[in-house]
């Protein structure tokens, strides 16, 4: 029988857990006799913790029990809402960015909602459900996003821009995918700021944008006219599947450049070996040359 290992109880927020489902939780976790009493308390406070300090999540593991009955959490993860900030500003005075991603602090600077991950093709997407959505179709056709990047419902050109920077500075970063829905902002003003902030940041990977939404064919013909090698989707699933493919040729191409590399490396020694060679025999000549014009001066 398999034995159960999560634990829920319903608490009203306002009267916090009582003490009965304080001492059930302890039970349900292994804690007896004194330790369980101990376990209790320390329950109690981690919910007035969560509470208090306007926490998004209180994670303790483990809360270990010593050979003496003494309750310990032995270790904790702790997330804040960024939305209380104000109210909790000495939990937030103890943030140190040094410890964050650089693009994180980066992103959180112009407003842009930034998560590095271990893929290789960079989406910039308006909205955290379209920036799920777009992830999930990426990994459906084989490939692998580097990243979460959601510019919001009215990102400006500078926005823009800022995102494409962030997202070329991940050096696993082989194509990128623009997915808009063009709701409070036009699809050609999208379409003007991702052409001003393509051409300010030099993109060095294959761009694919697809926007949908207002004003959607004036903006696909702007990007058509731009001059830039920007390739357009009509949908949010061929636009996964031109990324996909475009990061794929892009990573072909690397890897056929490598192996052109080594085998010029590989040659090399041997132009070396027989341009010596070419040496020594012109030397040889000359020597002999050398040697038939001093006899020929003798018999003179």
């Amino acid at each position: 029988m398999i034995q159960k290992q999560i634990f829920k109880e319903a608490i009203d927020i306002n009267s916090g857990p009582s003490q009965e489902q304080l001492n059930r939780i302890a039970t349900q976790l292994g804690f007896k006799d004194k330790s369980l009493q101990d376990a209790a308390k320390q329950v109690g406070q981690i919910y007035e913790l969560f509470y208090n300090l306007d926490c998004s999540q209180v994670e303790i593991n483990p809360l270990a029990e010593t050979t003496d009955g003494l309750v310990y959490a032995a270790d904790a993860k702790l997330n804040f809402d960024d939305n209380a900030s104000y109210r909790q500003q000495e939990v937030f005075s103890m943030h140190d960015p040094a410890e964050d991603d650089p693009r994180e602090v980066a992103a959180a600077k112009y407003n842009l909602n930034y998560i590095g991950m271990d893929g290789n093709i960079g989406c910039m997407v308006n909205g955290a459900g379209l920036a799920m959505a777009t992830m999930d179709i990426i990994k459906l056709h084989k490939g692998e996003p580097a990243n979460f990047l959601d510019v919001g419902g009215g990102a400006n050109e500078s926005q823009v821009k800022e995102a494409f920077k962030i997202l070329q500075s991940d050096p696993q970063v082989k194509a990128i995918l623009v997915n808009i829905f063009g709701g409070i902002m036009k699809c050609d003003i999208i379409a003007n700021g991702v052409i001003a902030a393509a051409k300010a940041v030099h993109l060095r990977v294959p761009l694919v944008v697809r926007l949908a939404g207002t004003n959607v064919e004036l903006g696909k013909k702007i990007l058509q006219e731009s001059g830039l090698p920007i390739i357009t989707a009509d949908n949010l699933d061929e636009a996964a599947k031109k990324a996909v493919v475009k990061e794929a040729v892009k990573e072909v191409a690397k890897e056929a450049a490598k192996e052109a590399a080594k085998k010029s490396a590989a040659k090399e020694p041997a132009k070396k070996a027989a341009s010596k060679e070419g040496a020594k025999k012109s030397a040889s000549k000359e020597g002999d040359k050398k040697e038939g014009a001093k006899k020929g001066a003798k018999k003179a």
